[in-house]
């Protein structure tokens, strides 16, 4: 039985060498992204790694898997994906869009499971073109977590201009949040987190090797700030949930954060059916958004 873990170096640092094998020449059309797909049966999760990861984002231990461990776990067939002969854009440079996971019921920390991921759902956007990296984990027959990445590779664009948005309420002025705390992340959280997600992406590394990609300095992982900010609010506070976030900026590091969210309606009487708690990620000083995040969580 496959035990994940993170990965030696020199087998991690093979695999991310392997990306730059093959050419990488882009898509003329989105439909044209062949489905790549790799999986993994009966796998189960390292205790160390787990623990590791619980600490990198600040979580106790507990009777149930994290919202975005598996994400991190899947990284192996993620790699594997983004280094196929066929796959057509450059792995370094990519943008986290968003993040989208459906979980059906709790996974027990020791439960085997079997992986699947794929490429899906290329098509343009304002900055060039976007694909989906779908990961899904199975039990007993059974999907239980299902994960959606969007990824951007910038470059030409053939999307048309974008249509005017309509006005958006937003309720949130009008509440309390029941949660508002500032944390500093410190400029080595990048280096420890990719250690622990086996990501040697330069850019969430060192300030230096960050402005060799655009980056005044390092960047920490978009999925550690948006794990954070659920450590922080205290949620999914049930196992089986919706989760909705989009990237809007980086986290430079070091720097300081802003994490707020908001119960959804019914929320405190234990009502599932209520609408989404919300959730920002922003900075302190300026109010800029760096993640929206909505959570629906059912019975």
């Amino acid at each position: 039985m496959p035990v994940l873990r993170t990965p030696a170096f020199l087998p991690l640092l093979a695999s991310t060498l392997g990306l730059f094998r093959h050419p990488r020449r882009g898509l003329d059309d989105p439909a044209l992204l062949p489905r790549i797909e790799r999986a993994l049966a009966g796998a189960t999760l390292d205790p160390a790694w787990l623990a590791a990861y619980r600490g990198s984002v600040g979580l106790s231990d507990g009777p149930r898997l994290p919202p975005l461990a598996l994400q991190l776990a899947a990284a192996p067939l993620h790699m594997a994906i983004l280094g196929d002969a066929q796959f057509p854009f450059r792995a370094l440079g990519l943008v986290h869009l968003s993040q989208r996971v459906i979980q059906t019921r709790a996974m027990a920390p020791h439960a085997p499971f079997d992986l699947r991921a794929c490429s899906a759902d290329a098509r343009w956007e304002k900055r060039g073109m976007s694909f989906g990296l779908v990961t899904e984990a199975w039990c007993e027959g059974e999907c239980v977590w299902r994960g959606e990445t969007r990824a951007l590779a910038p470059g030409k664009s053939l999307a048309p201009a974008p249509a005017a948005a309509a006005g958006a309420t937003d309720d949130r002025g009008a509440a309390m949040p029941v949660c508002d705390e500032v944390l500093h992340v410190p400029e080595a959280t990048g280096r420890r987190y990719a250690a622990i997600a086996g990501d040697l992406n330069p850019i969430h590394q060192h300030a230096l090797l960050a402005r060799l990609f655009g980056f005044r300095r390092a960047i920490v992982h978009g999925t550690w700030t948006l794990a954070r900010a659920l450590a922080l609010a205290e949620l999914p506070g049930r196992p089986a949930f919706t989760l909705e976030a989009h990237f809007r900026r980086p986290v430079e590091l070091p720097s300081d954060i802003r994490v707020r969210a908001w119960s959804g309606a019914g929320a405190e009487t234990g009502n599932p059916s209520g609408r989404p708690h919300r959730l920002t990620v922003s900075e302190p000083h300026t109010g800029k958004t760096c993640i929206d995040i909505l959570l629906a969580e059912s019975a």
